[in-house]
């Protein structure tokens, strides 16, 4: 009675089309597909400093308590996990810019924070519709470059240069020759759509490294070993630069992945169309981010966004919150496997690092290089990430170009005079005609293109720098003279999103 009960009301798995059994065994295999992520976070946040041993216990606990949360509150089967921005805050800010560990951790605090206020007051549509598609997508380009760079960097693949700043290293070391036949063999399994093919090639690439070196791991089970990090706020006090350029970048990738990740999960999983388009949880899925990301930042690791591997379990069939819940208690077990995790060689790292990269330069097909507002933009997006190792400067670099190119060529006073002229213009109604009052033009036109926000329940149909976003059209690709849809759901963002390169890539389970 108390399953039946449950299942009708709360997580209403029968009126989803699944079953329990479905719900667990999609749940598992989303585990199998994602745990590479206790090997890869830890292992390029160690770079900043931060112990392998408790980042893996941190990374476990808190995406088990976040995927949790986020399935009891907004039953649907996304999994919340760490993403790029680990290697911005190890490379770009700890490194680069030599910002102190506690200082970047407290950045990421202060972003998670950010974006649970723009969830409360509903302000995360308009955020994602200020910036362009074009940036959108081509911030995964340049992040899937700068992940490559750092990948090979860590194998020696790629070395500094003092006349031409990089260099080929020596491909006959055993890091080089580990990475490129982890590559292969990841690349084979995932071209075959064998399921867990990152995690099999990861262990493959350790076994190998293990072999070679004669140094395996002396223990394999251990307690979690948890420790909270000092955050100092010092840095983002003093309203320095570099502080708020980390907060913004926290944030705006943070926004933007995670809302382009509900709109095409939730398309992929048939859960749009109810209550006039609008995704149910979705709101909550922000707040369990927020909330997450807030107590990674206390615990030592950055920010988290919805995975693109929750595709697998979708695609297995589920379609609750039931997912999420068995991935997170999948990921408390593994709080106990910290030792053997900690022994694991970073090259196991590179062909991970490649492959994501290889992956995410698909988004560069959805760019309309023919338009110069669009292309340069883009261009200069995805190219000064890898070559400032900063995620958060490419972006800078192609809001501040697009706005440029915006004026320069005339489109914004163009728009302006398109909406200027629908303002002024005769409203017709059944039987009769009117025409516009005083008070209907003391509107303000951005109500008129976002409409009632107050109306706006859950974020419908967002759009995201994902692979799995394809609907917003910035100004470089949609008639100037048309109102801006800040929140769209049309046929074409749907067939984009069900033909995504990358879910197409991912392994189905069998």
């Amino acid at each position: 009675m108390l399953d039946r009960s449950v299942d009708k009301t709360y997580f209403q798995i029968t009126s989803r089309g699944s079953s329990w059994g479905v719900e667990i065994r999609a749940g598992l295999c989303t585990f199998l597909t994602v745990s590479y992520i206790l090997v890869l976070n830890p292992q390029i946040l160690s770079a900043a400093g931060l112990p392998v041993k408790e980042t893996t216990s941190s990374t476990a606990l808190v995406i088990a308590l976040t995927s949790i949360l986020s399935g009891l509150l907004s039953n649907t089967p996304f999994i919340l996990a760490p993403s790029g921005l680990n290697a911005y805050l190890a490379y770009s800010e700890v490194l680069g810019r030599g910002v102190s560990l506690p200082a970047a951790l407290a950045c990421c605090l202060a972003a998670s924070a950010v974006v649970l206020l723009l969830t409360l007051t509903r302000a995360v549509t308009l955020v994602m519709a200020i910036v362009p598609n074009t940036i959108k997508l081509a911030t995964v380009v340049g992040m899937g470059l700068l992940l490559s760079l750092i990948g090979l960097k860590t194998a020696g693949i790629v070395v500094a240069n003092p006349e031409t700043m990089v260099a080929l290293g020596d491909l006959l070391t055993v890091d080089a020759a580990l990475a490129a036949g982890g590559l292969a063999l990841i690349a084979t399994l995932h071209h075959n759509k064998v399921s867990g093919s990152i995690l099999l090639g990861m262990t493959c690439t350790a076994l190998c490294s293990f072999i070679i070196r004669q140094n395996w791991p002396t223990q394999i089970l251990a307690l979690p070993s948890l420790s909270h990090f000092p955050l100092d706020f010092t840095y983002l006090a003093e309203l320095q630069l570099g502080a708020l350029s980390a907060v913004l970048a926290y944030v705006l990738v943070m926004i933007f992945d995670i809302g382009g990740a509900i709109y095409g999960l939730s398309n992929l999983a048939g859960l749009t169309g109810a209550e006039g388009g609008s995704i149910p949880g979705s709101q909550a899925v922000f707040i369990c981010a927020s909330l997450g990301s807030a107590l990674g930042a206390y615990l030592g690791i950055t920010p988290l966004i919805i995975t693109a591997e929750s595709a697998v379990g979708i695609k297995e069939g589920g379609r609750t919150g039931v997912v999420s819940i068995v991935v997170g208690l999948c990921f408390l077990v593994s709080l106990f496997l910290s030792p053997l995790i900690q022994a694991l060689p970073a090259v196991t790292t590179t062909p991970v690092l490649v492959l994501v990269g290889a992956m995410m330069m698909g988004e560069a097909g959805h760019v309309d290089w023919t338009r110069m507002t669009s292309a340069i933009p883009a261009f200069l997006t995805i190219v000064v990430q890898p070559f400032t190792f900063s995620i958060a400067n490419g972006i800078y670099a192609g809001i501040a170009s697009s706005f440029i190119l915006y004026v320069l060529t005339g489109d914004m006073f163009k728009s302006l005079r398109g909406m200027l002229d629908r303002a002024t213009e005769p409203v017709e109604s059944p039987g009769e005609e009117t025409t516009a009052t005083t008070e209907d033009l003391e509107q303000p036109l951005i109500s008129k293109a976002v409409g009632s926000m107050s109306n706006v329940r859950q974020f419908p149909r967002v759009a995201s720098i994902t692979d799995l976003l394809k609907g917003v059209i910035d100004h470089g690709e949609r008639p100037i003279d048309r109102t801006p849809e800040l929140l769209i759901g049309n046929a074409r963002a749907s067939a984009l999103i069900q033909n995504s390169s990358f879910l197409n890539r991912l392994p189905p389970t069998t």
